[in-house]
């Protein structure tokens, strides 16, 4: 799995202005989605096709009824969009990061808790690493100790990851890092007492009314999103949890981090229930983007997600990708607008440039 991938395309003034003067129709087009009534824009819809992405994309804007429609390879899957499940990749880390803010929130843990406090046999170069430090990717850890098919369990993880060293002194600079959120999992598994996934589902999201977002939890076989072929697949087309986990069950090498599946309609809920504050309290989400102790960050990165400023306006970002599948998403502050893209490849990232473009050029993303 790759690391965070930033936002590119047309300048971010132009997504922001775009963004925010969006226009939503409310049709309900796709049955069991009511909250994406329309398909795309058909400018945009034919540009997308002519590329030939694999891809499904989500759109919606505050109350309004958005947008979701599928293209290349899952036109043929005998699945609607609102039924195919997608692998996140990175993106998991904002349901990681929402996770722990709950704990935050309700008094089990602090931001300010040192590792040593929450697991075992921490070393001491790492036990005064902070929650905060590890959510915001300053812990010092390195990106990875090990691949995402590695069928390792938590403990044995555990022992890799403390036996590695840093790459930096806790707190002074951005290290993008897979392994810190494996570490949050583990921290949510002790403060819990539940295994991840129950602690998510039945802790995180069910209480906002949304569907699974994980591994054994979410997955169907049958509903999931089939891979491109590669060499990692022998060449063969697979679904996530072989093309992407290496079989069942996940290696802790991904789990928290990457490799959880959803569909594009649920995702696009969570992050916006997520910034409604009815997941946990906003400010928590807000209050996370203070950079790093020595201030020389470029990257805001805090709660799982990154923020880009403008005079007025503020989008919040992610994105993930391995060989065989990406998502990207991005939410506008003021509009409440949010884009998810997600697909075969790289091309959920190709594809967000894509709608930044319509956007920026119509206003629009929802056919009327």
């Amino acid at each position: 799995m790759l690391q965070f991938v930033a936002p590119v395309g047309r300048p971010l003034k132009c997504l922001l202005v775009a963004l925010a003067c969006l226009s939503l129709g409310s049709q309900d087009v796709f049955a069991g989605d009511t909250d994406f009534g329309r398909p795309l824009q058909t400018d945009l819809a034919n540009t997308i096709a002519e590329r030939g992405l694999s891809v499904i994309i989500a759109v919606k804007n505050g109350d309004h009824a958005g947008c979701l429609q599928e293209f290349g390879s899952f036109l043929d899957d005998g699945l609607s969009p609102s039924e195919t499940l997608m692998d996140l990749g990175s993106n998991t880390k904002t349901v990681t990061a929402a996770a722990v803010l709950t704990l935050v929130q309700n008094g089990t843990l602090t931001l300010s808790t040192r590792l040593g406090e929450l697991l075992d046999a921490v070393p001491d170069d790492k036990a005064a690493i902070t929650v905060s430090q590890i959510l915001n990717h300053r812990a010092g850890f390195p990106e990875s100790v090990g691949s995402d098919e590695e069928k390792i369990g938590k403990e044995d993880y555990l022992d890799r990851v403390f036996a590695t060293a840093l790459r930096s002194p806790p707190g002074k600079t951005y290290h993008y890092s897979n392994v810190g959120y494996a570490l949050l999992a583990a921290i949510i598994e002790n403060a819990s007492g539940l295994p991840y996934e129950t602690y998510v589902v039945e802790h995180v999201l069910a209480p906002a009314d949304l569907e699974p977002i994980g591994y054994d939890a979410a997955y169907e076989e049958s509903r999931s999103a089939i891979s491109g072929r590669s060499w990692l697949t022998f060449f063969q087309r697979t679904p996530i949890h072989r093309a992407s986990w290496g079989g069942r069950p996940v290696g802790w090498n991904l789990v928290g981090n990457g490799g959880a599946v959803t569909t594009a309609g649920n995702y696009v809920t969570f992050l916006e229930k997520l910034f409604a504050g009815k997941i946990v309290d906003k400010k928590l989400i807000l209050d996370g983007f203070r950079g790093s102790e020595d201030g020389a960050d470029t990257i805001d990165y805090g709660h799982g997600m990154v923020r880009l400023q403008e005079t007025d306006q503020t989008v919040f970002t992610h994105a993930g990708e391995n060989i065989l599948f990406s998502s990207d998403w991005r939410y506008v502050l003021e509009s409440k607008t949010i884009i998810f893209t997600a697909g075969l490849g790289d091309d959920a990232l190709r594809t967000m440039n894509s709608v930044v473009d319509s956007l920026s050029a119509s206003g629009s993303a929802c056919r009327q």
